[in-house]
């Protein structure tokens, strides 16, 4: 039965067939050779083919160590990225307007000088920390 590799969809069977067969056209190239250029080739070869396993190996580790890193910055309440900037003085002001249905979303977003997406982000984060009675 193969069983699928992590990386595309490559089984055991075809990649250990595939093996056989660089293996058999190797030997063959190998064989046309000087015994002793075709021992510094292959040998060459099968070092490049650890440094390479040993490389994967490690990059693979490193990507772990990073994403538990990452894992536990987050949970530790680790802000990633720039921090946000300070509202303008006249938000809740705005706010209000806007809640109110005195102005739009745009005209509020307008007044405080801010995009609309970004008057919409502080809007969702007053609500997400309970700081506004907005529904």
């Amino acid at each position: 039965m193969a069983s699928a590799s992590t990386e595309g969809n490559v089984s055991k069977d075809s990649l250990e067939s595939k093996l056989k067969g660089l293996a058999e056209e190797i030997s063959t190239d190998l064989a046309q050779l000087d015994s002793s250029q075709g021992k510094e080739l292959l040998s060459g070869f099968v070092s490049e083919l650890f440094l390479n396993l040993a490389k994967q190996s490690q990059q693979e580790f490193r990507r772990q160590k990073q994403a538990e890193g990452i894992a536990a910055a987050k949970a530790k309440g680790v802000r990633f990225g720039p921090a946000r900037k300070p509202l303008p003085e006249n938000f809740l002001e705005c706010y209000e307007a806007w809640h109110s249905g005195q102005i739009t979303m745009a005209q509020a977003a307008k007044n405080c000088g801010i995009t609309r997406d970004s008057f919409r982000r502080a809007v969702d984060r007053m609500k997400e920390n309970g700081s506004c009675t907005a529904g």
